[in-house]
């Protein structure tokens, strides 16, 4: 029997084998057959779902493949903005070499008290600089190490977004990788009705990564959208 192939798009330009869609039944599948995770963070993440704001944790598959992209760069340096609870720092930290160092930027110290307390469990505290205060002030004091990131992560709020995006290039050396997480926003950047202004942010830095001749770029559909981004110059 032939795969039920969704249906094409009525604008050719649009391919035909696009990405599958995944519904709650493939989801599950996806997670069955390619998630592997550690007991320690499915332990932060039961924590974290008693939370109101529990939706804003990366969710296991991003979280895995947030791992997989340090361990196949290898990078001594990275730089982490927006914590919430750790989940995508623990997967970074426990992930990155032995001599690597990792600064984490979260302006909310109950999250960053979580985050902390699995961080040293997992042995790993020692390798990461924590900072309890806004992101922009704190990368603006790191100007002066501009050039030198090996890897960064953008997952904080959207306001600010843009500024992050620039600073972050800024920062991140020649062939180094950026990621930016929730670029596809709960699917509202597609949709006209959505006009309200984090929407409206997420569609200005999806056009400005896309208009940017410096960097290399990807969005992938994982999670709420991941946008991966290698800055060639």
């Amino acid at each position: 029997m032939l795969p039920n192939f969704p249906k094409p798009l009525p604008d050719h330009d649009n391919p035909t084998n696009r990405t599958v869609k995944v519904d709650d039944r493939l989801y599950q599948y996806l997670v069955d057959v390619s998630v592997r995770e550690s007991d320690i963070l499915k332990a932060l993440r039961r924590e974290t779902a008693q939370y109101h704001m529990a939706r804003m944790q990366l969710s296991p598959e991003v979280g895995q493949l947030l791992s997989l992209l340090v361990k196949l760069q290898a990078p001594k340096k990275l730089l982490e903005i927006g914590v919430f609870t750790g989940y995508s720092t623990l997967s970074m930290a426990m992930a990155m070499p032995a001599d690597a160092t990792l600064v984490a930027i979260e302006k909310k110290q109950m999250w960053l008290d979580i985050a902390t307390r699995y961080l040293e469990q997992a042995g790993v505290l020692e390798r990461v600089t924590t900072h309890c205060e806004k992101a922009l002030p704190v990368l603006e004091s790191l100007l002066d190490e501009a050039g030198t990131f090996d890897f960064i992560f953008i997952d904080a709020d959207k306001k600010n977004l843009l500024a992050y995006y620039h600073l972050a290039k800024q920062l991140l050396r020649p062939g180094g990788c950026l990621l930016i997480d929730n670029t596809l926003w709960w699917g509202n950047v597609a949709d006209d009705a959505f006009d309200d202004k984090d929407t409206c942010v997420v569609r200005e830095l999806n056009k400005t990564i896309y208009q940017d001749k410096d960097v290399e770029l990807s969005l992938i559909p994982i999670g709420d959208g991941l946008t991966l981004v290698r800055k060639n110059t």
